[in-house]
Protein backbone atom coordinates (compact mmCIF):
# COMPACT_ATOMS: atom_id res chain seq x y z
CA UNK A 1 0.00 0.00 0.00
CA UNK A 2 1.34 3.45 -0.95
CA UNK A 3 1.43 6.26 1.57
CA UNK A 4 -0.33 9.58 1.02
CA UNK A 5 3.06 11.22 0.49
CA UNK A 6 3.94 8.69 -2.22
CA UNK A 7 0.60 9.27 -3.93
CA UNK A 8 1.02 13.06 -3.82
CA UNK A 9 4.54 12.80 -5.21
CA UNK A 10 3.46 10.50 -8.04
CA UNK A 11 0.88 13.08 -9.19
CA UNK A 12 3.37 15.95 -9.39
CA UNK A 13 3.90 17.53 -12.77
CA UNK A 14 7.14 16.44 -14.46
CA UNK A 15 10.22 18.52 -13.59
CA UNK A 16 12.94 19.35 -16.07
CA UNK A 17 16.32 19.59 -14.42
CA UNK A 18 18.30 22.66 -15.42
CA UNK A 19 21.14 24.72 -14.05
CA UNK A 20 21.31 28.36 -15.09
CA UNK A 21 21.79 31.78 -13.54
CA UNK A 22 18.81 34.11 -13.47
CA UNK A 23 17.76 37.39 -11.95
CA UNK A 24 14.47 37.55 -10.10
CA UNK A 25 12.72 40.72 -9.02
CA UNK A 26 10.93 40.78 -5.68
CA UNK A 27 7.86 42.81 -4.65
CA UNK A 28 9.99 45.82 -3.72
CA UNK A 29 11.69 45.92 -7.12
CA UNK A 30 15.01 44.48 -5.91
CA UNK A 31 16.91 42.41 -8.48
CA UNK A 32 18.32 39.26 -6.88
CA UNK A 33 20.75 36.74 -8.33
CA UNK A 34 19.59 33.14 -8.25
CA UNK A 35 20.21 29.78 -9.85
CA UNK A 36 17.27 27.86 -11.32
CA UNK A 37 17.48 24.14 -10.52
CA UNK A 38 14.34 22.77 -12.15
CA UNK A 39 11.27 23.93 -14.04
CA UNK A 40 7.82 22.40 -14.45
CA UNK A 41 4.75 23.52 -16.36
CA UNK A 42 3.48 25.26 -13.24
CA UNK A 43 6.58 26.43 -11.38
CA UNK A 44 10.28 26.23 -10.66
CA UNK A 45 12.83 25.68 -7.92
CA UNK A 46 15.71 28.09 -7.36
CA UNK A 47 18.48 29.00 -4.96
CA UNK A 48 18.75 32.74 -4.32
CA UNK A 49 21.47 35.00 -2.93
CA UNK A 50 19.24 35.76 0.09
CA UNK A 51 16.29 34.10 1.81
CA UNK A 52 12.92 34.99 0.32
CA UNK A 53 9.77 34.62 2.40
CA UNK A 54 6.97 32.26 1.41
CA UNK A 55 4.03 34.06 -0.23
CA UNK A 56 6.35 36.64 -1.85
CA UNK A 57 5.37 37.44 -5.44
CA UNK A 58 8.39 37.57 -7.75
CA UNK A 59 9.16 37.96 -11.44
CA UNK A 60 11.62 35.73 -13.27
CA UNK A 61 12.64 35.00 -16.85
CA UNK A 62 12.50 31.29 -17.74
CA UNK A 63 13.76 29.52 -20.86
CA UNK A 64 11.08 28.95 -23.50
CA UNK A 65 8.62 30.82 -21.29
CA UNK A 66 9.90 34.38 -21.00
CA UNK A 67 9.05 36.60 -18.06
CA UNK A 68 6.61 35.16 -15.53
CA UNK A 69 5.07 36.21 -12.24
CA UNK A 70 5.29 33.58 -9.53
CA UNK A 71 4.48 33.12 -5.86
CA UNK A 72 7.05 31.57 -3.52
CA UNK A 73 5.29 28.54 -2.00
CA UNK A 74 8.03 26.99 0.16
CA UNK A 75 11.52 27.84 1.36
CA UNK A 76 14.47 26.02 2.89
CA UNK A 77 17.15 28.60 3.65
CA UNK A 78 17.93 30.34 0.36
CA UNK A 79 16.27 27.62 -1.74
CA UNK A 80 12.64 28.07 -2.72
CA UNK A 81 9.88 26.67 -4.89
CA UNK A 82 7.60 29.03 -6.78
CA UNK A 83 4.25 28.55 -8.48
CA UNK A 84 3.74 30.44 -11.74
CA UNK A 85 0.70 32.71 -11.53
CA UNK A 86 -1.82 32.95 -14.35
CA UNK A 87 -2.27 36.52 -15.45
Amino acid sequence: MRSNAALAYSHRAPRWTCDFDAVITDQTGRDLACRIGNVSEGGFMADCEIEIAADTVIQATLPDRGQVRAEVRWTIGTRFGAMILDD
